[in-house]
């Protein structure tokens, strides 16, 4: 599930919706990223006294689906022409360094990325591997050299 940015996206409102609606029509979604899959987006319900944040699960031409009152917002009737923005939240943001900095991969280099256990590890094409030892702030690097065992290898790149 991928969280989707655009730069300056906005749009209005065509119709008033209620503070309960999860579908609604906006008169444009063209500057709004294309969602695909389990991709969402947030945007900004901005009224003359309120904003609400809503998570944008699905676009249709002019419709978008959605789950009202994110980010510590609380669904509230808007009325047509309410701007909808694309706006930087902190949802948005931890959903992107969530699923951004997981595991990270180009099929041969490796970054995953493990809070249960506080480890990191980078795999690199030739086999070095990097891992940090939880708690301790350490760093082992593990890369063997051709017919040598791995804490030799190490020993030896380290005495170089």
């Amino acid at each position: 599930m991928a969280v989707k940015f655009a730069n300056n996206a906005y749009s209005t409102l065509s119709a008033g919706i209620s503070n309960s609606a999860t579908s609604f029509d906006v008169a444009s979604a063209s500057t709004f990223p294309a969602l695909g899959g389990s991709d969402h987006m947030y945007l900004s319900i901005i009224g003359g006294s309120y904003v609400e944040i809503i998570k944008v699960t699905g676009v249709s031409g002019a419709t978008l689906t959605c789950v009202r009152g994110q980010d510590g917002t609380t669904g509230t009737a808007a009325d047509s022409g309410d701007r909808i923005e694309l706006r930087i939240t902190t949802a948005m943001l931890q959903d992107a360094f969530s699923s951004s900095f997981t595991n990270i991969t180009d099929g041969s280099n490796i970054i995953v990325a493990d809070s249960t256990s506080d480890t990191l590890t980078i795999t690199g094409t030739g086999g070095a591997t990097v891992t940090n030892t939880p708690g301790t702030d350490t760093i082992t690097i593990d890369a063997p050299a051709a017919g040598a065992s791995k804490g030799f290898a190490t020993a030896m790149a380290i005495a170089l």
